[in-house]
């Protein structure tokens, strides 16, 4: 008889094993299907041309995520493998999430999709010098739910350090466990396995143990940026919009943003986020036929939606997109909960219901790879512009030394691209346009990408280049080519950079 249970409980654990991994597989297929560009096509973003970000990083507070890159994963990134260890820890993540939720197969496996589905993560998947990384944060965030079910100071702890953990890699991302803990509260709710005491001590509690995090995360900081020696940035708290802005300019500022959101205006690629609200009627309708908890139902929809706009409000200001790391969790978590009030008509009609998350699925993955590739274009174009002008600065100075003569940039410039999209950020963007033509980057993309290794001018050099510059005419003019006082000056712009000053 024992031998007999024995048998059972292996072969229980050998079937949950295996849906866990069947899970694991949807979840890299979605992600691979959606970002399988820039995985099989790098391609140098704006901000990835920098090849140590360690000053940077530490003195943004994203001290984790520096350490990890110095003694663990490679500084800043390598192509492919960073992008493939994104996917890998995304898909644990959101295994890890479904897993949470309690969701049945099924139900797990559309969730998956759907989280795959809209591609809010391109915008950080863009940036691979910490892409890996930002997936690693949203494991912890994930992770860090599940201590708070245990009740107990030993889960409080547990979740308080995986807290900081993903704090300390990147600062928003806190909020994905946020917006999860409120899709949770909602299935509770309409599975009614919950009440509004359970929630709010919950609540409480998650607040209180996350503001704690938070405060111990900033100490932290401080303390890595004094050993190290680095100085702490002002821009986090540059993009404070509360005591700069009035209160009727804030509120105009966040409810454009979530207006645009909702009106199928968001970033490009995110357009699928308006469908969270015909889930929130789907669920608050079949609550309503129910007669189950209509009004907490509704509320709990209500604040899901609400969590993608903390960042917002708590800042007062629009943020761009790859601050919203929580949308995908919310879009998909709706959609789950659905699922979950339609159980009855789901084991009916699974196959047409199964077409929806397909049909987002293949339109996320069209809009994420078409952003992928219109950088991808940006850098060919960037490249042409690169090539014309180092031919015309030999055609008019055939004794120019690329090792001794410093070139400076005036101006900014954005060179033809075919394939850049409206409303995608840095997406196809120019590193000859970027901060109004900064010479900084556009030094080193050049370098980067093995086309030249220019001599930077020094403060008395830019000054001067600075000065005549103005008078010059601006490209395509090959007169904006001039060498003057022993630096090769290149207007590329009429306005100069205030990053060139």
């Amino acid at each position: 008889m024992n031998t007999i249970l024995s048998k059972d409980k292996n072969s229980s654990a050998l079937t949950e094993l295996n849906h866990y991994k069947n899970l694991f597989f949807i979840a890299l297929f979605s992600y691979v299907l959606v970002y399988g560009f820039e995985l099989t096509h790098f391609t140098l973003s704006i901000d990835e041309e920098f090849f140590d970000n360690f000053t940077q990083t530490m003195m943004l507070g994203r001290w984790g995520h520096a350490l990890i890159r110095h003694y663990l994963l490679p500084e800043p990134f390598v192509p492919f493998f960073t992008t493939a260890l994104c996917l890998i820890f995304l898909s644990f993540a959101a295994v890890l999430s479904a897993l949470y939720l309690k969701l049945n197969k099924y139900q797990s496996a559309a969730y998956i999709v759907m989280l795959a589905a809209l591609p809010q993560l391109a915008y950080q998947i863009q940036f691979s010098n910490q892409s890996d990384t930002v997936a690693l944060s949203i494991l912890f965030s994930t992770l860090s739910l599940f201590t708070l079910d245990a009740h107990r100071l030993k889960g409080y702890v547990q979740f308080i350090v995986l807290t900081i953990a993903s704090l300390s890699i990147y600062q928003s991302v806190f909020l994905f466990a946020a917006s999860l803990l409120c899709v949770r509260f909602t299935i509770l709710a309409i599975r009614k396995e919950t009440e509004l005491f359970q929630l709010v001590k919950k609540t409480a509690i998650y607040i209180g143990l996350t503001l704690v995090a938070l405060i111990l995360n900033s100490l932290l900081s401080k303390l890595c940026a004094y050993y190290y020696n680095v100085p702490t940035s002002s821009y986090l708290t540059s993009m404070i919009g509360w005591g700069k802005l009035s209160p009727g300019e804030i509120i105009f500022t966040v409810g454009s943003y979530i207006y645009n959101c909702f009106t199928f205006n968001a970033p490009f690629g995110m357009n699928a986020l308006p469908f969270t609200l015909f889930w929130m009627m789907a669920i608050c309708l079949l609550a309503l036929r129910k007669r189950s908890q209509f009004f907490l139902i509704l509320t709990l929809c209500i604040v899901t939606i609400a969590s993608c706009f903390i960042m917002n409000v708590i800042l007062g200001a629009w943020l761009p997109p790859r601050t919203m790391i929580q949308a995908p969790v919310i879009f998909a978590g709706l959609f789950a909960a659905v699922l979950v009030s339609t159980g009855f008509i789901l084991d009916r009609h699974k196959i047409f219901i199964s077409c929806i998350p397909a049909i987002f699925l293949i339109s996320g993955a069209i809009s994420s790879n078409k952003l992928f590739y219109s950088d991808y274009m940006a850098r060919e174009a960037d490249a042409h512009f690169s090539l014309q002008i180092i031919d015309t600065i030999y055609s008019k100075y055939p004794d120019f030394d690329i090792k001794t003569t410093p070139v400076f940039f005036y101006g900014s410039y954005t060179p033809a691209n075919a394939w850049r999209l409206a409303g995608a950020d840095a997406f196809g963007a120019s590193f000859f346009e970027w901060d109004g033509g900064n010479n900084s980057r556009i030094y080193a993309w050049l370098k980067s990408a093995n086309i030249a290794d220019f001599v930077h001018p020094d403060a008395e050099e830019v000054a001067r280049a600075s000065k005549f510059g103005n008078e010059l005419p601006a490209w395509p003019n090959r007169g904006s080519v001039f060498l003057h006082d022993g630096v090769m000056i290149v207007k590329i712009g009429p306005q100069l950079s205030p990053y060139n000053k």
